[in-house]
């Protein structure tokens, strides 16, 4: 018989395939997860490669096939593989993404024990009587599972197991072990919704997003619409149609916060199952979505970023809500993809329609429209009857003259506050720093208490009574003497967040009932669901929170919105930053008056001339885009090119620069023109964790062109399509 070999991408980051024997007993398929013997231990990969001969002399064989099929379809690898490419990344490392945490440690799909009383209501009675006297646990665990009419979870039960045993055994009760349903909120019960009656902005947008599903072939629609104009009923709509034709629909929100209120939408409107998809569920939980999707058990999915590589069977539709988001887009680690654009290429690969949509599209995806790559719809009016929030900005130099120093709130939002509050309406605070105070500083010397390991100031949390970095996480107490001059006397506080504005109404309205929403308070898992619901339930009066409270949320009763200060975004020397101010103050403004109630935005500012925030407080996006599209055109900034980040840390600040250089010097010498190079910088946090860092970018009109002289560079972090330039 021949030999057969194969190339395998271990999950240990090599930046290469390694090959290896396949046994003659053994059946093996490209994108198999299978262990492999490296130096002394086996180790886990994923084959990428048959093949029937091998440049090494010496292979060692395969040791074992983890699983009976290819973990990726021809489209996916296909997709893998131009991420690889497009992003100057290992395949190795793209492969994580397609092939999660929960199937490369090959956890078992998540079970339980589900109880039924298996005799009549009757003899369960009579049962639980006689019960009580000689055995109280056994009549308990009756009682317990004959008051849930439909069964219960054994896990979910505060009874005796052994009772339980005991009653299956004389045949009291049935015992099943079910697999954990991968849908959110599953025990909670949903009037059903129809279809609403759309529009003829709405119905025009559907109609063209029907008439591709029918036609099948790639098709891109970008949805402008303004906050409240119905796009989530599009969105339903649209995937009835695709489910109809029994094509499943991938939707993608880009915060988790949002999932809760989006499923409990869609699941009063669908009978299918839901697959949720993003990393706050158990590894059970996502292993039991990942199963339901490759069986086409499920055709819908909701989820973060990471559920656009889920393996979705037939796949039609691809929603990207909110498509401007920075969520979207993976910077942190390699691959740097942006989950808009990879959506958009899977689209394209697997032949199916994606809509994008927001309030304040992206300048590239506007763009894209402009010049016919996607269908530009536009919602223009709100789809109740519902006005647009009235927006104010108020000047807070006078307000702090007024007050003879710092205050939180102007007069105008204070005001609006009690009339809320005396209605019974609901108000939206939106402050993006969390902490009660920025920094902690000596103002003697000026010296400023920053983390030893980044370059930072260390935010103070009162609620916990430390010190914490908001890069690293590491915390400490407070500093009671300044290490630069030992003076005990001059230490204070400078910069507020989210929890000193929560403390301060308080102050002004002792009555008041208030929920913070910002990554302290939403640390535990089903933390975003629990807050959504206390608030739509009207358990609070004021929601407080950072930007996680301006995307997507709908709450009929809120008709007070206030910004506090967005005016540090505005400085960062970024091309983008007047792109996210706008983005961020209009779709927090967009949370007022979505309902019969008006809305009003009152936006605190100490730049109230400034152009970004005077088009953001009249809603006028295609202004804002008019402009912001000429000021990148003049400058060559994206949508007119592509734009390359180059980022080399070491825990040596000479080396770390000296790499950096290296690595521009040579691109500079080799780079095919036309191309711009700027200069070597130290990126905007310069210390992180204990490393330096150095960056600089690359402006290049098509990546392709350079994608070769990418892959020659070690040891860079390389980001294509960077979200920033600055950080």
């Amino acid at each position: 018989m021949p030999k057969m070999f194969v190339e395998v991408l271990l999950d240990q980051n090599l930046a290469r395939p390694l090959d290896y024997e396949v046994p003659a007993n053994m059946r093996i398929e490209v994108g198999m997860r299978v262990e492999v013997p490296l130096k002394s231990t086996l180790k886990k990969g994923t084959v990428s490669k048959i093949k029937d001969s091998s440049q090494w002399e010496t292979v060692k064989p395969v040791a074992r096939v983890i699983s009976e099929n290819g973990e990726l379809s021809d489209a996916q690898w296909k997709l893998a593989r131009w991420m690889a490419q497009y992003y100057s990344a290992p395949l190795q490392r793209v492969l994580k993404c397609f092939i999660p945490v929960n199937v490369r440690k090959e956890v078992k799909e998540k079970t339980q024990i589900f109880l039924k009383v298996a005799k009549t209501h009757d003899q369960c009675i009579k049962a639980i009587e006689l019960f009580r006297l000689k055995a109280p646990a056994k009549a308990h665990a009756l009682e317990e599972i004959l008051n849930a009419p439909k069964g219960a979870y054994l896990a979910d039960l505060q009874v005796s197991k052994s009772a339980v045993t005991s009653l299956i055994k004389d045949q009291w009760i049935s015992a099943q072990s079910v697999k954990l349903s991968s849908e959110l909120l599953l025990e909670e019960e949903f009037f059903p919704t129809a279809p609403k009656k759309l529009n003829a902005e709405q119905q025009s947008c559907l109609n063209a997003i029907q008439n591709s599903l029918e036609k099948g072939g790639f098709s891109a629609h970008l949805i402008y619409g303004v906050t409240g104009s119905g796009k989530t009923e599009v969105y339903m709509q649209a995937i009835a149609a695709a489910l109809a034709q029994n094509k499943s629909a991938i939707m993608l929100v880009p915060e988790i916060s949002l999932t809760s209120q989006t499923i409990e939408r869609f699941k009063a409107r669908f009978s299918e199952r839901i697959a949720i998809l993003h990393h706050r569920r158990s590894l059970g939980e996502r292993t039991t979505a990942w199963e339901d999707l490759k069986k086409g058990q499920a055709k819908l999915v909701i989820g973060a970023r990471s559920a656009l590589f889920c393996p979705a069977q037939n796949l039609g539709l691809i929603i990207v809500d909110e498509e401007h988001d920075s969520s979207y887009k993976q910077s942190d680690e390699i691959p740097c993809y942006h989950g808009r654009d990879t959506a958009v290429m899977r689209a394209h690969i697997e032949s199916c329609t994606i809509l994008l949509a927001s309030a304040t599209p992206s300048v590239e995806s506007r763009y894209n429209a402009s010049v016919g790559k996607y269908q530009l719809h536009q919602l223009l009016s709100r789809a109740t009857a519902a006005s647009m929030p009235k927006v104010k900005i108020i000047d807070m130099s006078g307000v702090f003259e007024r007050n003879q120093g710092f205050t939180h709130f102007s007069e105008e939002l204070l005001d609006g506050i009690k009339k809320r509050l005396g209605k019974g309406e609901q108000i939206l605070l939106f402050l993006n720093k969390r902490g009660y105070h920025r920094m902690q500083v000596c103002s003697s010397c000026r010296h400023v208490i920053k983390c030893p390991h980044c370059d930072l100031a260390l935010t103070f949390h009162k609620s916990g009574g430390f010190l914490q970095c908001h890069l690293c996480d590491y915390r400490q107490q407070l500093v009671r003497g300044c290490p630069n001059c030992q003076s005990t006397e001059t230490l204070s506080f400078r910069g507020f967040g989210t929890e000193h504005v929560e403390r301060s109404l308080h102050a002004i309205f002792p009555e008041v009932r208030t929920l913070r929403m910002d990554r302290d308070t939403t640390a535990k898992k089903n933390s975003h669901e629990e807050m959504f619901k206390q608030f739509r339930a009207h358990k609070a009066d004021v929601l407080i929170g950072t930007q996680m409270i301006a995307k997507g949320f709908h709450f009929p009763s809120v008709t007070l919105v206030g910004v506090l200060n967005t005016d540090a975004t505005l400085n960062i020397p970024d091309f983008r930053s007047p792109e996210q101010v706008f983005q961020l103050i209009t779709q927090v403004a967009g949370r007022a008056g979505r309902a019969e109630l008006n809305g009003e935005v009152i936006i605190q500012s100490f730049l109230p001339d400034h152009p970004t925030l005077k088009l953001a407080a009249s809603q006028d996006y295609s202004a804002f885009y008019d402009a912001e599209i000429e000021e990148r055109k003049r400058f060559g900034y994206p949508p007119f090119c592509h734009l390359v980040k180059l980022l080399f840390t070491d825990p040596d600040e000479k080396t770390a620069q000296t790499n950096a250089e290296s690595a521009y010097q040579r691109l500079k010498n080799t780079l095919p023109k036309p191309f711009e190079i700027l200069p070597v910088m130290p990126a905007g946090h310069a210390k992180v964790k204990d490393l330096y860092r150095f960056q600089f970018v690359i402006k290049v009109m098509k990546i392709g062109a350079i994608s070769s002289h990418l892959a020659e560079i070690q040891g860079a972090k390389i980001d294509v399509d960077p979200i920033s330039v600055y950080f």
